[in-house]
């Protein structure tokens, strides 16, 4: 690594411990001054049973002349009850350091944790997600979660008591020798200096071998990779790269750490010979009787101690620690930015769309793409009727979802809902009104009560809670799957829980479009279907087609489907393609008319020919 970017990744690594320590001053000023305190007596009473043994030493010739029941012999004794009250003291202090070093730990892992869910949850689009720059901020920031920033406070409290430590020590030895005391305090500093530096030039913590061996790692250990990586026969192949990337992680490791060997050698032995040199020093004047028992040892033990104050094992979890910290910051204050303040003045949506939904003129693209998804879409969607979107992959149908749900703004245009610009209304009111499963809709591994009765989270706690998501579950088709269940809606849909179930794809299907019966059945007007039958085998796509109709009754119904079986039984179908509508009607007047949405359903409807008669002829 070349010197200028040694210095800046320094800089950086200091501007993130000064980051880190500044958030828990502030998030905990009375823990961390505690455990300042805790960690500054756990440094000073090392010092203090030093010289209370040298004490000891000094006195107990004479008391052994003397008697015990001398003034030699009673000073013997009552430095002897000092000595002990000074290790109970100290074990206690250690005790009480570890136990509240740990609890500030966790305390500041879930303080920080919670700020970057606060801020992620807090933003009320997708833009923290979707934009490339956002996207890389957010991802940097949801890294706390793997690195435990809590290790912050372990390295303060090891590194301020190891500090307190060798001061305390150096004061020892002060007191004895002012002049070795200060030459060695330079020394062991230059020494914590270089160390620290050869640290930050020998970690590969940012090296790209170090990344791909990591995920070969994780691809080994996680179970939604198992299945693949035996199947394809790539066990052997992974467990060799990821020996590969680890073994250019070493060389790495060992080639930048051979830029320092030769300062540390001419430090290490710098220091070895300045501790020998003050030690044999001593030892002659006391053999000459210029210095006396008590002060060599208090000298001999002072110098061991100062040793410390070159310790690196704090710094480590320090830097572990502090690393996220900066990016926990960037990430608010990027969020910031896409997060609008409340609006006083926005519209509730409340039982709303009462005529229409209006994309007047829209205009949209993802940030990045030189293309917008859509150029000048019109689009008008009528109250408490079905409507089905068609369109090959990458025509805008989900986007088209994502619009009309607030998820994203349009950048040119309008979205009319009865009239009103979707932009004045409340965006959480809004979305009340709106029951939407998506394509990718969440397996959550949680209790089949929660995956079916988030669609209306806020009556969850009521009383009826169980018979509104029971009511949900029959109209989905789910019903059968939960008397199944061992324990039934308290079913952990999760094999990784004691009683836990999975689900097949068609089952979790089945649970999803129940979670969007819930949020109906408490109120939302607007459903939207994505993909509704993508699980299902061709049983259960058929009960589907034939609850299409109960199922959208009364409710402004949106279908996004490539399978034609479903479109066809919507009042009206469009065609999506170059970012606007293309085609317009019923199904029976867009096969009439012969157009792109006629080759679609004529292609699919051969495909389902020729299986049909593949089954026939077996």
């Amino acid at each position: 690594m070349p010197g200028s970017d040694i210095r800046t990744d320094e800089r950086r690594r200091r501007s993130a411990r000064r980051a880190a320590l500044g958030v828990l001053l502030r998030a905990f000023p009375g823990r961390t001054t505690l455990l300042a305190i805790l960690a500054l007596l756990g440094g000073i009473l090392p010092t203090g049973f030093a010289l209370l043994v040298a004490q000891l030493v000094d006195l107990l010739p004479v008391a052994v002349t003397s008697g015990f029941d001398s003034a030699h012999g009673r000073r013997v004794i009552g430095t002897l009850i000092g000595i002990g009250v000074v290790l109970v003291a100290q074990e206690l202090i250690r005790v009480l350091r570890e136990l509240h070093s740990t609890d500030l730990y966790r305390r500041l892992d879930e303080y920080l944790l919670s700020r970057v869910m606060a801020t992620t949850m807090s933003a009320p689009r997708l833009d923290l997600f979707e934009d490339p720059e956002l996207a890389a901020a957010t991802n940097r920031a949801v890294r706390i979660a793997r690195y435990g920033p809590g290790e912050l406070v372990s390295g303060l409290s090891y590194r301020w008591t190891s500090v307190a430590q060798g001061l305390a020590a150096t004061a020892l030895v002060a007191t004895v020798w002012p002049l070795a005391a200060a030459c060695l305090l330079v020394l062991w500093f230059v020494v914590s200096r270089h160390l620290r530096a050869d640290f930050y030039r020998a970690n590969p913590f940012w090296a790209e071998p170090l990344r791909r061996a990591v995920y070969l790692k994780r691809l080994t250990l996680m179970p939604e990779w198992a299945k693949e990586l035996r199947v394809f026969g790539l066990t052997d192949f992974v467990v060799r790269r990821f020996g590969e990337e680890w073994s250019r992680v070493m060389d790495e490791l060992w080639r930048t750490r051979r830029v320092g060997y030769r300062t540390t050698t001419v430090l290490t032995v710098a220091i070895l010979v300045a501790n020998l040199a003050v030690i044999l020093l001593a030892v002659r004047d006391a053999l000459r009787g210029a210095m006396d028992t008590a002060s060599l040892v208090v000298l001999i033990q002072g110098l061991f101690a100062m040793a410390l104050i070159a310790a690196q094992d704090g710094d480590i979890w320090i830097e572990n620690g502090a690393i996220p910290v900066p990016d926990v910051l960037a990430h608010e204050r990027a969020a910031a930015k896409v997060t609008p303040a409340p609006d006083p003045t926005a519209r509730p949506a409340t039982g709303m769309p009462r005529r229409e939904i209006r994309f007047d003129n829209v205009r949209f693209g993802y940030p990045g793409r030189d293309r917008p998804v859509f150029d000048g879409l019109d689009l008008t969607i009528e109250a408490g009727r079905s409507l089905a979107v068609v369109g090959l992959n990458g025509a805008g149908k989900t986007t088209l979802i994502k619009l009309l749900t607030g998820l994203v703004q349009p950048q040119g245009g309008r979205i009319l809902v009865d009239g009103v610009d979707l932009a004045e209304l409340d965006l959480v009111s809004w979305r009340r009104m709106v029951a939407a499963i998506f394509q990718d809709f969440v397996r959550y591994q949680l209790p089949a009560r929660e995956n079916i009765g988030f669609g209306a989270v806020e009556t969850l706690t009521d009383p009826r809670a169980d018979d509104r998501i029971l009511a949900a579950a029959r109209k989905a088709g789910a019903d059968a799957i939960i008397e199944r269940l061992p324990a039934g809606l308290d079913t952990i849909l999760s094999r990784r829980h004691d009683g836990g179930v999975d689900l097949s794809g068609g089952q979790w299907q089945r649970i999803a479009l129940a979670r969007a019966m819930a949020a109906v059945g408490t109120g939302a007007r607007v459903l939207v279907l994505d993909e509704p039958t993508a699980h299902l085998d061709a049983r259960a796509e058929a009960d589907l087609y034939d609850r299409f109709l109960d199922l959208t009754y009364g409710l402004t119904s949106i279908v996004i489907s490539h399978r034609f079986s479903t479109v066809r039984r919507a009042d009206r179908i469009v065609v999506l393609d170059g970012g606007r509508i293309v085609e317009d009607g019923s199904h029976d007047e867009l096969v009439a008319a012969g157009g792109r949405y006629a080759t679609l359903f004529h292609a699919q409807a051969m495909r389902y020919y020729d299986l049909t008669a593949e089954a026939a002829d077996g």
